[in-house]
């Protein structure tokens, strides 16, 4: 877990911060994962995706830079704006295939492919995220009783826990557009568990797709069978036709809204607001007599740990600001993480140095609103005497809790560190949770009558 920053590299160019929290870099299983997203972001080439600049997963604080791109994401563009035309879908298709087909080559399954991942941009779509991102060869579930990924938009074997391959990701990709296409999850709302539940035994509800054509593609992304899916590379042929390429022509047949908003977030990046100048520290008191002036501060006491990661530090407090005037608020990485191709870069053993401040002071006004939401879902029977919940250092206590049950808080703007727990007995016949980012789980766990349940996070 970690925050974004936007920022600038030393000749202009807006950049993504990607860094992780002090407490993670410490989690071995953690701090692998993050290394593993910045190789596979390296190794994925391909102009549909987000380029890597820069990376050290080994630094204490490890980080990682890619090219920032004005977007909106697929997921937010069909909540504010409703259900995307179908020329615009066919964008979308012809877009995330391309992706894919590069992932793929590079021999990845990329294992979270939703619409959180996928960004709408002036020049076409993107996919992103490579946090979960897995060789082929070895694309099991990490762990057992685990399944990382967004629950409505997985594959049945990957809901399953079985070994996945390429054609997950395909499933993935007709999901994606049928959320896109009719604006609604293809196997509905609900808890985590439930969708699963459905991917795995029900067909998705692709009605609202007038697009014969288009309903067909999606229907054979769709496949139950994965031998019966195309692949990456047959579906980019076949939507070949239907899309208008690169450029802004990509673009034009998305909502207006949305075409303002990333136009909006493009013209923010590139007009930053200006530093304000440093002001010189007021000059110590004259010692009063019978006194010892004080005494100067010392060297740190382990310099060659301390130099590397208090650079890092300064550069990404000085880019909070900028991030939130455009309107991208720091956040949970793994909802809205960067990833790429590292083509044009090589690994670095210090701060990122292309990377540096570009933003108002830290004396800038408290941003307001909210940046997304958390859910907490409690599966089981009966009653849970009493459960509490905590987000941002505020706690609410719940009685007599029947089962199931589910509550939605919104993540505030600012800090942008966000602390959360969830605490209850199992009752009964036992108990299961989740955790949820913006539909994506991010925790969970079960346990037996009068097992004590719940987790703690940071975002």
């Amino acid at each position: 877990m970690g925050v974004v920053y936007l920022g600038r590299s030393a000749a202009g160019r807006a950049v993504a911060i990607k860094m992780v929290h002090p407490e993670f870099a410490a989690d071995e299983e953690f701090r692998d994962r993050f290394q593993r997203e910045a190789a596979v972001a390296r190794r994925v080439g391909g102009g549909f995706t987000a380029a890597v600049i820069d990376a050290d997963p080994e630094a204490e604080l490890p980080w990682l830079v890619t090219e920032y791109l004005p977007s909106v994401s697929v997921r937010d563009a069909v909540r504010s704006s409703g259900p995307l035309a179908a020329d615009a879908v066919w964008e979308l298709a012809a877009g995330i295939a391309e992706a894919l087909v590069s992932i793929h080559e590079a021999g990845v399954v990329h294992r979270d492919l939703s619409p959180a991942n996928v960004l709408l941009t002036a020049d076409g779509p993107r996919v992103i995220d490579f946090g979960i991102a897995r060789a082929i060869e070895a694309s099991s579930v990490s762990r057992p009783g685990t399944r990382a990924g967004a629950a409505g938009f997985m594959s049945p074997e990957q809901g399953a826990g079985e070994t996945i391959g390429a054609a997950s990701d395909v499933f993935s990709l007709g999901s994606t557009l049928a959320f896109a296409a009719t604006g609604r999850e293809p196997f509905g709302d609900g808890v985590w568990h439930m969708k699963l539940r459905r991917v795995q035994s029900e067909a998705p509800r692709l009605d609202g797709i007038d697009d014969t054509g288009l309903r067909s593609l999606i229907e054979t992304c769709m496949q139950r069978d994965p031998e019966r899916r195309p692949t990456a590379a047959e579906l980019a042929e076949r939507v070949a036709g239907r899309s208008t390429g690169r450029g802004e022509r990509a673009a034009a047949s998305l909502p207006a809204p949305v075409i303002a908003e990333i136009a909006r977030r493009r013209t923010a990046a590139e007009n930053p607001p200006v530093p304000r100048p440093t002001l010189e520290p007021p000059a110590p008191a004259p010692a009063l007599p019978g006194t010892m002036p004080p005494l100067p501060p010392g060297p740190p006491t382990n310099p060659d740990r301390s130099r590397r990661p208090s650079t890092l530090l300064v550069g990404a407090a000085a880019v909070v600001a900028l991030l939130v005037a455009i309107g991208i608020p720091a956040g949970l990485w793994t909802v809205t993480r960067d990833g790429g191709t590292g083509a044009n870069a090589a690994p670095s053993s210090g701060t990122p140095s292309a990377a540096s401040a570009s933003a108002a002071a830290s004396s800038s006004p408290t941003p307001t609103g909210t940046r997304g939401e958390i859910t907490f879902n409690v599966e089981g029977s009966g009653t849970v005497s009493s459960l509490s919940y905590m987000v941002n250092e505020k706690t609410t206590k719940v009685e007599d809790v029947k089962l199931p049950w589910r509550k939605t808080v919104p993540m505030p703007l600012w800090p942008p560190r966000i602390t959360w727990k969830l605490a209850y007995r199992a009752p009964s016949g036992g108990s299961s949770f989740t955790v949820e980012v913006d539909g994506n789980n991010v925790m969970g766990g079960q346990g037996s009558a009068g097992t004590n349940l719940g987790a703690e996070g940071v975002y």
